[in-house]
Formats: structure tokens, sequence, C-alpha cells
């Protein structure tokens, strides 16, 4: 195997603008299929949670004694500030896009997106309730949510549009250049919302039409800014004629500065972005060194007006403070995201014309990077010690987000294709089976403490994990994963047995009854006895027996020779076992069930074998049962229904798992999946009992199940919805209980392909 790093010539390549090239020898490049390396991704990563984190932490003045989880709850509003919401929305956009340039592969991605929403959007709003200056909100994480969604999406259209373009012609595209022509339209069109209001538009171009005193220095800002927008525009290499896509940004910029009413509009600012813009495409049609060397040479001016300058609004009293953006989270003035983004253009630009004017530098963009920053680091001394302005460290923060994200974009360099177009072969292997089950373990331990802590949720509900919230909802968590995993295993060894011609479907009950009770001590560590006994019953053999003599004398002296703790345990056990298998039991035959060959045969089988024990088991719990919480709820004649409930959840749950993604199937199972909740919602009503007597007071068996208590009646309405939520959620947390153990004990190939009928006639034979 050759290494194509060992093939890459060090010679650069001769470049003489569009439409000029001269001979040369070919050079080795990148074969297809190679992956970038996702450092400089992953650098981005850190640098975009390290500003949110910082961003929603400032000014750090924490308290001892934080505000009640309550308060965070309390603020659901998603519409009540819109200004606030767009905020949110927007901070956690560029979360969105490092994650996709981040993780390659949708596993990795999705664990990475969940845990980014736990952990600095959920989790830095509770962090706040130890802020005095900030108010954590639950609106504030749904509209951060949204924003990172927001920034998936942007990023896997651009992938998704850009992939077959960048497949065979990725040397002249750079997505970096992209981004640094969007810096120039927040600089110049700040704040994007344009007036048709005449009078505001009057007053707004009054200023270009009667002129005051010429400002060459304006001029100079729009028409730098701009030259740089125009090498960016015409050197980006995703528009067939750069020099339409040139008069087309002029003629969009202009329009903007007219439409948009903010601050005065001057004649200095449209001649710069038309001066300037033309420059910027003349300069891009020399070679590529000189036509960076040029580009540098103009950010550097651009970024000095902002050195020597009080351009940044800050005082003049030679201090420093280590504050990034101090003067925007302090004054929250959002007119400093205008000279903010003009700093970001120089500093982008800075980055960019080191990497695409050198070979070596392109081999090594972070050594051009740290040179970056250390020549910022001595300007901005400059502009503390001899300037006298007031410095900090925001032109920092931004160029250590510019550079990883100019590396992971694949600025300047010739060969590889940008990570936004990698094609899908190239991407990163799956992500370890332990990394899945501990981020969906984490999912639902947060999912299960926010939900105990929610307002108007069943009152049972809050008493779940007793004392112990956080560890209950740990343990709890894996017990719930365990409802999918452990009938995969259990199907699993039935089938290898099968394989090894062993009566493998018989020893399915015992197996259901040992993955019992792993859940059983699951449940058992996370709630406490008292709430385990609501949903199985209080132990009440040994008194019936012994004390009441209900089955007799003999039973009675039998019984009485154990001790009553022992026998009381052994009847909890057997109870949770016949609840489990209840719904264990249908999801394994669903999972027996698969498109294999002999699938009838094995149905019939199965059926055979485990029917007879969920029957018993269904009898335990109905029948045998000591609780008011079933025997109260469960309608005479209800037993059917809730049984084709439970078998449509199974099978529903089993579709889930098994899916294979497509775009023609993905709506199909949606609508199937929808129909079969509101399938499940009637058969709930049909086989619980739709008036409840207790202590006076009358309720249907569905309120007390969905209800928030037994006073405050839900309308039908909230019901059905309550019940949505609750089977959707239901149904995600087994699928991927299904999904988990699949990858962590995959079938083998002996296993997928047992076929039932030959291996009845090997036995008949023998």
């Amino acid at each position: 195997m050759t290494c194509w790093r060992g093939m890459q010539s060090s010679r650069p390549v001769p470049d003489n603008g569009p439409g000029v090239r001269l001979p040369t020898t070919p050079t080795p490049t990148r074969p297809p299929g190679a992956a970038a390396s996702p450092v400089p991704a992953y650098v981005f990563l850190a640098a975009v949670a390290a500003f949110i984190i910082y961003g929603s932490l400032f000014p750090f003045n924490f308290v001892s004694q934080g505000l009640p989880v309550e308060r965070f709850f309390a603020e659901y509003g998603v519409f009540a500030n819109q200004s606030d919401a767009l905020d949110n929305f927007f901070l956690f956009v560029p979360l969105g896009v490092s994650l996709v340039l981040a993780f390659r592969n949708g596993a990795a991605r999705a664990i990475a997106a969940l845990l980014s929403i736990l952990l600095l959007a959920i989790g830095i709003q509770l962090v706040q309730l130890y802020l005095p200056s900030r108010v954590a909100s639950l609106a504030d994480a749904f509209w951060n949510t949204v924003g990172m969604g927001a920034g998936f999406l942007i990023a896997e259209w651009v992938r998704r549009a850009l992939r077959t373009q960048l497949a065979g012609q990725a040397a002249g595209r750079d997505l970096f250049l992209a981004g640094l022509v969007l810096l120039w339209l927040l600089y110049e069109s700040f704040p994007f919302i344009p007036t048709l209001d005449i009078g505001l538009l009057r007053e707004h171009v009054k200023g270009a039409v009667f002129a005051p005193t010429f400002e060459l220095m304006r001029l100079t800002q729009h028409a730098l800014a701009a030259a740089l927008a125009g090498i960016a525009v015409a050197r980006v290499g995703l528009l067939r004629r750069p020099a339409l896509g040139a008069v087309a940004l002029a003629a969009l910029a202009i329009t903007l500065e007219v439409l948009v009413p903010y601050g005065s509009l001057r004649r200095e600012t449209l001649l710069g972005i038309a001066l300037g813009l033309a420059a910027g495409y003349l300069v891009a049609q020399w070679r590529t060194p000189r036509a960076a060397g040029i580009g540098f040479a103009l950010a550097l001016a651009a970024y000095l007006i902002t050195v020597l300058t009080p351009y940044r609004g800050q005082a003049v009293d030679a201090g420093f403070t280590f504050t990034p953006f101090s003067h925007v989270l302090w004054q929250g003035a959002i007119n400093e995201i205008v000279p903010a983004a003009f700093e970001a253009l120089a500093i982008g630009s800075l980055l960019w014309s080191g990497m695409a004017a050198s070979s070596r530098l392109r081999a090594r963009p972070y050594l051009w990077s740290t040179a970056v920053l250390l020549l910022l680091a001595a300007l901005e001394w400059v502009r503390v010690a001899l300037a006298g302005l007031h410095g900090d460290t925001t032109a920092l923060a931004m160029a250590a987000v510019l550079a990883p994200a100019a590396v992971a974009l694949r600025s300047g360099q010739p060969a590889p294709a940008p990570a936004l177009a990698q094609p899908l072969a190239a991407r990163a292997g799956p992500a370890p089976a332990w990394v899945l089950v501990a981020a969906c373990a984490t999912a639902l331990t947060v999912a299960m403490w926010t939900l105990v802590q929610l307002p108007g949720i069943p009152y049972n509900l809050k008493k779940l994990f007793g004392e112990r919230p956080l560890l209950g909802a740990a343990v709890f968590s894996l017990a719930l994963l365990w409802l999918g995993g452990g009938p995969w295993l259990v199907a699993r060894a039935v089938l290898r047995l099968d394989a090894q011609r062993r009566r493998g479907t018989l020893y399915g009950p015992l197996l259901v009854a040992v993955i019992a009770l792993v859940s059983y001590v699951l449940v058992d560590l996370a709630t406490p006895g008292i709430m385990l006994e609501k949903i199985i019953g209080a132990p009440d053999l040994y008194r019936r027996i012994v004390e009441d003599n209900y089955w007799g004398e003999a039973w009675r002296v039998g019984l009485a020779a154990w001790p009553r703790g022992l026998v009381s345990a052994a009847e909890r056990l057997v109870r949770y076992v016949a609840l489990y298998a209840v719904f264990a039991i249908p999801l394994l035959l669903a999972l027996l069930a698969g498109p294999r060959p002999g699938r009838n045969a094995r149905i019939i089988v199965n059926s055979l074998c485990l029917l007879p024990f969920w029957l018993l088991a269904a009898f335990v719990v109905l029948q045998l049962a000591v609780t008011d919480n079933i025997t109260e709820l469960v309608a005479d004649g209800g037993a059917v229904f809730l049984a084709l409930l439970i078998a449509l959840f199974a099978g529903n749950a089993v579709m889930l798992a098994c899916y294979r993604r497509g775009a023609r199937t993905a709506p199909v199972l949606v609508l199937v999946t929808a129909a079969l909740v509101l399938a499940r919602w009637w058969l709930l009503n049909q086989g619980i009992e739709p008036v409840v007597i207790n202590n006076g007071r009358i309720f249907s068996g569905v309120q007390f199940l969905l209800g928030e208590n037994r006073n405050a009646l839900l309308s039908a309405s909230t019901l059905l919805i309550r019940w949505c939520s609750f089977d959707g959620a239901a149904l995600v947390v087994v699928s991927t209980g299904v999904l988990l153990a699949r990858r962590l004990l995959p079938l083998s190939a002996p296993c997928a392909n047992v076929d039932l009928p030959k291996v009845i006639e090997r036995r008949r034979a023998r």
C-alpha cells in the first residue's frame, strides 16, 4: 500500500489565475477515499463550546445558595421574550455546524448532539441558578436546541449540495472564504432588518444626499473590508462567473445599506463598497501566492485601524482586561457587533492568506495560526502601551475560533475536498458500543431526573426515586434500556441454540425469567420498596396462608416453617418476574419473527413454547393481584384489549429498531407508528375502567394513570397528548435498548440464517 502523503510534491503548483495554466508535472494528491484529519474540527468544536460557556456564565458571580430547580421549569414561555429567544438561537447555530464538521459518523454525531443539549443547553441553564445576574429558563434551553438543530441542517444541506459538485474539482473550492464573505455582509448590513417606511428611509439616506464632511477614514475602512470580500468571492471557487458574483454581491450590499436603517448612510460607505469589491476581484486574478500576499497586507491594514484608533468604542485609558467581548457583555450594546465583525474579517483573512501563500504553511496550518495569534497579542500590546487605548482579549478569542475553522474547512489546500463534502466512504467508523450505551444512559438519566421535577406529572411518578432522585434516575435508566436489551439477548441466545441443533425455543421462558431478575435488581436499587409494591402489590401470601388459613391446615403448617421474610421476598420476586414477562415475551416473539428462512414455522414453534408462560404470567399479574392499582383499574374483559395493546407496542418497537434508512420507507414508518399510537390509545380506553370511585372521588382509570392527581381532572385532548408523549418515549427507549444490545452482541451469520424446517427434519432423521 502506498501512502499518499509520501507522494506529495513540495514544489508549489504554478498558478497564473483563472483561465491561465502552465504545463506542469502532475502532482499526486490525496485519493478520494482518504479522510482528512478531524483534529482541526475538534479544536473548532472545543472553541465554540468554550465560547458558549463563557457567554452564558459571564460575569461568573456565583453564589453558594442557588435558586430552586422549580425556577428553571417555571420559565417555559418560548415566545415570551423574542430578543432573548433570538440570542439563544443564534448562539447555538455554530455549535450545530461544528458538530457536523467534527463527527463524520451519524451515530457519533447524534450522541454528540444529545450530550451538547444536556451539558450546554440544559446544564448551563441549571448552573445559572447560582448566578444572580442570569435567569435560568427552560425556554432558553429550547431555543438553544433549536439553534443547534438549525446549524445541523445548514451544514448538512451544504455538505450534500456540494458533495457531487466537489467530487472531481475540489482544488478550487474553499468554504472558509465563503465564511469571510458572510462576515463582511454582517459588517455592512447588520442587523439585516429592511424597512419600507418612507419617512425612516428618507432620514436614513439623507447623509448620502446632503453629505457632511467627507471622511477618508470611513472610506478606507469600507474599501479594505470590501477588498477582502472581493478576494474571497473570486477565490472561493463556488461561482462559475466570479465577476458576476462580485457584481451581485455589491448590489446586495448596497441595497441592504439603503434599506436597513441602521446608523446613517454615507457616500463614503457606498463608494468604498464599489471600489473595494472591484479591487479585490482584480487582485484575485493574480497567482495565488501573490494574491494571498496582497490579501495579507490588506487584512493587516484593516486590523491596524482597529488597533490604532478608538474604532472598538472602548475608552482611551490605556487599560486592559482579560475578559473577551467585555464591552458587549458589560454594556449590552449590540452596535459593538459591527466592529467585531470587521475585526473577525481581518483576522480570518490573515489566517487564509498565510495558508494560501505558502505550501509549507499549508502543510503546517497550526504553525501559521500560532504566528497570527502571537501577532495579534503583540498588536494588542501596541494598542494599550503605545496608542493608550483600552485593550482586551477579544481578538485572541476570535482568532482561537477562526483558526481551527480555517483548517477544518480546508482553507487554501489544493487537493482535499472540504470537510463538509467528504464522501460517506471516507467517514470514520461507528462509535464503540460502550460509548453509545453510556451516552444513552446519561441522556435517560437527565430526562428522568428532569421529568420528576416537572409540574403537572402524576404524583406517584414524582416520588418514584424517593430521596435519591439523581442516583435513582441513573440506575432506572439502565432498567429502561434493559426492557429492550434483555429480550434481544434472549432472542440471540435462542437462535444460537437453534443453530447448534438444540431446542433453543424451549429455553425461552427460563431465559426470560433470568433477564427479569436482572431488571428486578436494577429497579429495586433505583426505587424505594413502597413504590415498587404499588405496582406489583405488597407481599401478602404469608399472611393469607399462615395467619388467615386460606389454603387449609396442611399449607399453613408447611409454610409456617419458612421465615416470613424469605416467603415475602420470593413472592415479590415472582410477581415482578410475571409483570416483566407480560411485556418481554411479546417483544421476544416479535424479535424472533424476523425475515429469516423458516419464518412461519419459527413463529408457530416460538408461540407454542412462549404463550403458555405468558398466559401464566398474565394470570399472576391480573387474577392474583393484591394491589388496588390493578384490581380497580383493569375493566372486566379489558385484559384482551390490554394484551393487544402490548402486542402492538412490541411489534412497533421492533419495527423501529430494525428500520433501515431509506427515503421512501421513512414517511411510511412515521405514519404507521402514528396510527399504532392512536390504536393503542383506543385499546387503553377499552381495557381500563371508565369510572373509578375512591374515597368519594370519581375519576377514570386513564385519569389516574396520566393525570397529576385524582382531584384535578384533565381534558380528553390533554390526556391524548400525554399518552402520545408517553407512548412515543417508551417506543424510543425500548427500540434504543434493542439497538444497543444488537451493537454490543450482534447476531452472527449462522444464527441469522437458521432454517428451522431443516433443523426439525434433521432431528427426526436422527
